[in-house]
């Protein structure tokens, strides 16, 4: 029956549909939009004039900060609010982080012996302060890796030094990360070096990108069976499989549009300023020359007229307030602010308040957007940092010629937003008044990690006898 069809079709002179696909063109590679995140976390207005003044969307549209270069003349403001963004989220998860605990399991040996080991490792590579500037680099580029290395002459433990995006390249195999390239820019070289499970790789290459074989370390191959990287993403990139998706994504057009109104409404305030219209026989002369000179009331700036000589003449000075539409101008950026906010971050977690007539019950809905990112930040933080911690106490006990420990490694953070102890007393009080909360349960909601295990127990014991 094919034959027959194809005759029909052909008499009907139906064409078929090719399916063989689309082709889309790309505005922008990875290396660009890390590239163009890095400005728009940087917030300096002149790169960002620079950086899209030779920019071409594919599409026709000229953003804000492409528009009319030396030329325009209007103040270009940036309002700082994508590095305000990943500063903010950046405090609020590693604000609550409390720490990693580390037990070894092995016969004969004592229970959390790798904490005292951690701790100097983690003093060591000032750890705190390097998880900050992790966190917020991967949250601007989108995706970063901890390198683990050795360097005897600068300590005796494990160096760990985090490397963005933009000197990061991962490659894949049956979707696992196989290899971590980090990319060094040296004078006129580019130094890679590729972690991977059995060692590490050098390659050296020249501004043309070719190899330079005599010149790079000698590689270094190790049985420990574990990469001493390990990559740090966030969110996956729905256009680069592979790579981790920004906080910016999806936003830039946002932040622009915010940009161009606080411009606006900046360049208003300077048209709108008053002007003061005085004609020139009311302007203050030196007797002894005829010179107009000026007195504290006119040494404002001012708009010189000529006198009206005719009959009736109204030759007094004239204020002009220009009319600025301030609603208006509030309404467009407090809805392009929201617009760049949206999903990410409540306004009220800025320190923002768009709507005064909202009840506590309605901030509190609008703070879900800024827990559900915390959320993600925490899960990615959580596994990255037990890998890690794992990671390098095995490699520095392979450094002493000690069989890798089986390190389990806790990564513990508080709540978000957590109510004040008076409010907890009564909210957890009534829970063991109804009789739906346990002693145990209301000790270790109220204190948590700030007291011992020995603390809690004698409280429970305490609490049990009093109600008996």
């Amino acid at each position: 029956m094919g034959w027959f069809k194809r005759k029909v079709r052909d008499w009907l002179e139906i064409v078929p549909v090719d399916g063989r696909g689309v082709s889309v063109l790309s505005d922008a590679d990875f290396e660009k939009e890390i590239f163009r995140n890095k400005l728009w976390y940087r917030g300096n207005a002149a790169e960002l004039a620079g950086f899209y003044g030779g920019q071409d969307d594919l599409i026709g549209n000229r953003s804000f900060w492409a528009e009319g270069g030396r030329n325009l003349r209007i103040r270009k403001i940036h309002s700082g609010l994508p590095a305000l963004i990943v500063d903010v989220l950046s405090d609020i998860a590693l604000g609550d982080f409390l720490g990693v605990r580390v037990q070894q399991d092995g016969e004969g040996v004592p229970a959390f012996a790798g904490m005292t080991m951690w701790d100097r490792i983690a003093e060591e590579n000032g750890f705190t302060r390097l998880l900050a500037k992790a966190v917020r680099t991967t949250l601007a580029l989108g995706d970063g890796a901890f390198k683990i290395s050795f360097d005897g002459e600068m300590s005796e433990y494990p160096i760990v030094e985090y490397f963005g995006g933009d000197r990061v390249r991962f490659n894949y195999s049956r979707g696992r990360v196989d290899e971590i390239v980090f990319i060094q820019n040296l004078e006129d070289m580019t130094l890679e070096e590729i972690y991977h499970r059995g060692g590490i790789k050098y390659r050296l290459t020249n501004a043309k990108g070719e190899e330079i074989a005599g010149e790079r370390p000698p590689d270094i191959e190790h049985n420990l069976g574990i990469m001493l990287a390990v990559p740090l993403i966030f969110d996956e990139n729905p256009k680069f499989e592979g790579r981790g998706k920004s906080i910016f994504d999806g936003k830039i057009g946002a932040f622009d549009a915010l940009d161009e109104v606080i411009s606006q409404w900046v360049d208003a305030l300077r048209d709108g300023r008053v002007q003061k219209y005085i004609p020139l026989g009311l302007l203050p002369r030196n007797p002894n020359n005829g010179q107009v000179q000026g007195l504290s009331s006119f040494e404002s700036r001012f708009i010189q007229t000529e006198m009206d000589l005719a009959e009736g003449a109204d030759n007094s000075v004239k204020i002009i307030q220009p009319q600025i539409d301030t609603d208006a101008l509030a309404d467009s950026y407090a809805g392009f602010l929201n617009l760049a906010l949206q999903g990410i971050l409540a306004p009220a977690t800025l320190g923002l308040d768009l709507k005064r007539n909202d009840n506590a019950a309605a901030q509190r809905e609008k703070e879900k957007a800024t827990l559900y990112t915390r959320g993600k930040i925490i899960d990615g933080l959580r596994s990255c940092i037990c890998k890690l911690v794992s990671v390098t106490l095995a490699a520095y006990d392979a450094l002493h010629g000690r069989a890798a420990g089986d390190y389990q490694v806790q990564v513990e953070f508080g709540d978000y937003a957590a109510p004040d102890f008076g409010s907890q007393i009564e909210i957890v009080g009534r829970g063991v008044a109804a009789g739906i909360i346990s002693h145990k349960t209301a000790v270790d909601q109220l204190y948590g990690d700030t007291w011992t295990q020995e603390m809690k127990d004698e409280e429970v014991a305490r609490l049990c006898a009093k109600t008996n």
